[in-house]
């Protein structure tokens, strides 16, 4: 764990830099930083697209650009990680409820719903498959994602009567649409 070793300080000079790759990494794919929790972030794709639709290839781009800033991060914090930094992300497309929410004067752009708790269920879910990315099936198919010769995984998600079906992505090249 990468707080047990580290003084106060030194994790959130790693913290800040690690969101500060990922901010860079959504801005490049049209990505919203809606919001964070401790080592984590949500963020939010297809917000402003004419097509929403294509906010799930967007998604699938920001992914990889993630996965390669967390590489540039580990390379240049190497003397300083225990181990270098993982992420999980996981993608899924659907509706959700979007507007600004917060207490007045700190308010943001971010989403609620089944969608996001699917999404929070994938990411979990990178652990347990080791993988860093996990797109569910109808993310996959918005986004035009090359899924022959991948048979789909299949998880229970908290509230729903059926089980979500989904792909693990284990490399960069995974990631093509």
């Amino acid at each position: 764990m990468l707080g047990a070793a580290r003084m106060p300080y030194d994790l959130l000079y790693i913290l800040n830099q690690f969101f500060h790759e990922m901010t860079k990494a959504l801005d490049a794919t049209n990505g919203h930083y809606a919001q964070f929790a401790s080592d984590g972030l949500m963020a939010l794709y297809g917000l402003n697209a004419k097509d929403p639709a294509t906010g799930a290839a967007d998604a699938l781009r920001g992914a990889r650009e993630m996965l390669a800033r967390v590489a540039l991060l580990n390379s240049r914090l190497r003397g300083d990680l225990p181990e270098p930094l993982r992420i999980g992300i996981g993608i899924h497309f659907s509706e959700a409820i979007v507007g600004a929410m917060g207490p007045p004067g700190s308010q943001i752009i971010t989403a609620i719903g089944e969608t996001v708790n699917t999404c929070a269920r994938l990411e979990r879910l990178t652990k347990q498959y080791d993988c860093p990315v996990i797109v569910s099936r109808r993310a996959a198919e918005m986004a035009g994602l090359d899924v022959k010769g991948r048979e789909p995984h299949q998880a229970p998600v908290d509230g729903r009567a059926r089980t979500l079906e989904f792909y693990t992505l284990k490399t960069l090249a995974d990631l093509r649409v």
